[in-house]
């Protein structure tokens, strides 16, 4: 778990900005993708904190994916998550937490925002209802 994560008190303006930056990025396992990209990406825009150390690179497709969390121990994309981020019942999720969603192979990371969720996909930035999100993490 990560100790200490703490909000900037820009933070609403830095999320912002990271998801903005992901309109005009393709999509790219292991690089730019839900947990890499978009998920550690907003943490480390609204808190500092870069969530991406030692797992750069270990993977570049969904397959790819999978392996890298099972070799670090973890069954599911949540159960990664939860090991960095303090996990809440989705009911108590606020703007710039993490939501896990059934989507693809292996689920897939999407930040809250108002009553929706901002997911990131093959095909670029998307919206699901908030009512997707099986597990959510407290980001700060």
């Amino acid at each position: 778990m990560v100790q200490g994560l703490t909000r900037r008190p820009d933070w609403r303006a830095r999320l912002h900005a990271e998801i903005e930056a992901h309109r005009r990025e393709a999509f790219a396992w292991g690089a730019r993708d839900c947990a890499l990209g978009l998920a550690a990406g907003a943490v480390e825009a609204m808190t500092g904190d870069d969530l991406r150390r030692g797992w750069r690179g270990k993977y570049r497709t969904a397959a790819g994916a999978l392996r890298a969390l099972r070799t670090a121990g973890f069954d599911t994309l949540g159960d990664a998550a939860a090991s960095l981020l303090p996990e809440v019942h989705p009911a108590f999720a606020r703007d710039g937490d993490l939501a896990l969603i059934e989507e693809g192979e292996i689920g897939a990371l999407a930040i809250f925002n108002g009553s929706t969720l901002i997911v990131l996909t093959l095909d670029g930035l998307g919206v699901r209802e908030r009512a997707a999100a099986k597990r959510a993490f407290k980001v700060g």
